[in-house]
């Protein structure tokens, strides 16, 4: 009798302990094919501007172009016939920085991050890699003299490319993102969402974008490009060779050089740091 019991007690032990491994095995697969591709992924998009605090335009307007902008009624036409003109010229848009001080007008892009592991992780950090500039290449610069408002995400500045500044409109303005927010991806999260506005300054760039982020493995980099491509961001030239500044009052024609002393026309040449009209 104690010889069966002992038989049984032993097969018992035996199917808890292999029926343990098996399952420690299947975890140990399950976590593996869960870390198998990405960690996560990022969809990419260029916001749309809805009122463009600049244009650059790679030529100089015509004196008949320049006529067509002068002349236009912007009480009637807003700036949908200054659209049509910079559209015809191949002219470029650029939207006022979220911080004052910052190094020049900005392009934005809206980056969604998606994770389908069953682990969490976390993105710790958002750096501009693989820095390409060179003095802008515009010739004539449109300046639109508005108010604007603040709105949430991250300000870039290339000349500091390894952090960016919380555009939240509290009392982190300003500060580094990363230094009191993260990005949860994962076990069920919903993905994130990050508006992300970059300034060249008085320069041409592209990039990619690193993120950081950290896992139960530990902290790990990954790149993030444009569908495939590099980021590009226009500049303000430093020294243009036309410059144009639409008001609620009209359009300003500040003249060839030496730049005529007139409200609302830009201290020039532009420098790095200094991308006010005023």
């Amino acid at each position: 009798m104690v010889t069966a019991v002992s038989a049984w007690l032993f097969a018992f032990a035996l199917d808890y302990f292999s029926a343990e491994q098996t399952t420690r095995r299947a975890m140990e697969v399950e976590e593996n094919v869960d870390r198998e591709g990405d960690a996560f992924t990022v969809s990419v998009r260029k916001e749309a501007i809805e009122l463009p605090s600049a244009y650059v335009l790679d030529r100089s307007l015509s004196p008949q172009e320049e006529r067509q902008l002068m002349s236009i009624d912007l009480d009637k036409t807003h700036l949908d016939e200054v659209e049509e003109l910079v559209a015809s010229v191949d002219g470029h848009r650029l939207d006022g920085p979220g911080l004052y001080e910052s190094d020049g007008y900005v392009e934005t892009w809206l980056m969604d991050f998606f994770s389908d592991r069953q682990a969490g992780l976390a993105v710790t950090g958002l750096r501009a890699r693989d820095l390409e500039c060179r003095p802008a290449a515009a010739r004539t610069v449109i300046l639109v003299v508005y108010e604007g408002g603040g709105y949430d995400g991250i300000h870039f500045d290339l000349s500091r490319p390894s952090t960016p500044l919380a555009l939240d409109p509290g009392n982190n303005l300003g500060k580094p993102y990363f230094s009191h927010k993260k990005i949860d991806l994962g076990n069920g999260a919903t993905p994130g969402g990050l508006r992300a506005e970059v300034s060249p300054g008085i320069e041409d760039c592209s990039f990619l974008f690193e993120a950081e982020y950290r896992d139960a493995k530990g902290t790990h980099l990954r790149k993030i490009d444009h569908n495939g491509r590099r980021f590009h961001v226009r500049g303000i030239p430093a020294e243009p060779e036309q410059v144009y500044v639409i008001t609620i009052e009209g359009v300003i024609n500040c003249g060839e050089k030496p730049w005529p002393k007139v409200d609302n026309c830009p201290r020039l040449p532009f420098a790095k740091g200094n991308w006010s009209h005023t």
